[in-house]
């Protein structure tokens, strides 16, 4: 994977995804756990079913040897450390400090994303999962976006419903808050052409035009988003990832 030139002085985000079960139908699940660091180790350790583990174990694999590739550091030798709002990020070795870094996962898929120097958010969902849309609509969509999922019926109403969830969740992690923001008064465009729209209410004191907000279909079953602070014609490369160029990352 080329990484687009992560460290040639310009603001560009990578992302990165790639499928569990392709992955470990290729690779040994210890050579993956050799990446992690040891409280990773541990933690995956303490997943009660094989299915929490293994998605644990690929998406971590993922974003450290994705890490491993910029910084030029052994993926088990980066350390993290909590920001504010409880955000992963980079705490040694010093050179590697300067990439932020977002990680998302899902049933069937894992995806992390990477720049350098720009808060960054990444959401991916898996869109065939029984969600009772209107009824979580009201309490995370503003009115507007309520309405448009509202005019919508059947297949349209769920994709607009996973592009308007992987948006939000995206920018609400690129923010570093989660979900204490005021979601509702976050008001996406889907209808929009890339990259998306947004515009904020009273609650969220935020300039709107500093973020780039991008859309990924990854699949007939997974809806990705991207959020990177930057201009929104901003260089974005996504990519999935196999067994083989994991290895080689």
């Amino acid at each position: 994977m080329a990484f687009r030139g992560l460290d040639d002085g310009v603001l560009r985000a990578t992302i990165a995804y790639a499928r569990p079960e392709t992955i470990l139908g290729a690779l040994s699940r210890e050579t993956l756990l050799e990446w992690l660091g040891r409280e990773e180790r541990e933690r995956h350790a303490r997943f009660r079913f094989e299915r929490d583990r293994d998605i644990y174990l690929v998406a971590h694999a993922l974003l450290r040897r994705m890490l491993a590739r910029v910084t030029g550091v052994a993926p088990e030798a980066l350390e993290f450390s909590a920001g504010e709002h409880g955000r992963p990020e980079i705490s040694a070795p010093e050179g590697a400090t300067a990439f932020r870094f977002n990680l998302s996962h899902t049933h069937g898929l894992v995806a992390c994303a990477v720049c350098r120097g720009a808060d960054i958010g990444v959401d991916v969902e898996y869109c065939e999962r029984r969600v009772e849309l209107m009824g979580v609509a009201k309490h995370v969509f503003s009115e507007t976006e309520v309405a448009g999922l509202a005019a919508l019926s059947g297949g349209a109403q769920r994709d607009r419903f996973f592009e308007l969830w992987t948006l939000k969740e995206a920018y609400i992690k690129a923010i570093g808050k989660g979900l204490s923001a005021p979601l509702r008064s976050i008001t996406f465009d889907p209808t929009r052409p890339d990259p998306v729209p947004v515009s904020f209410g009273p609650a969220v004191a935020d300039d709107a035009s500093r973020w780039c907000l991008r859309r990924f279909v990854v699949g007939r079953e997974h809806r990705l988003a991207l959020c990177l602070d930057a201009e929104p014609d901003a260089p974005v490369h996504c990519e999935e990832i196999l067994p083989a160029e994991l290895v080689g990352l």
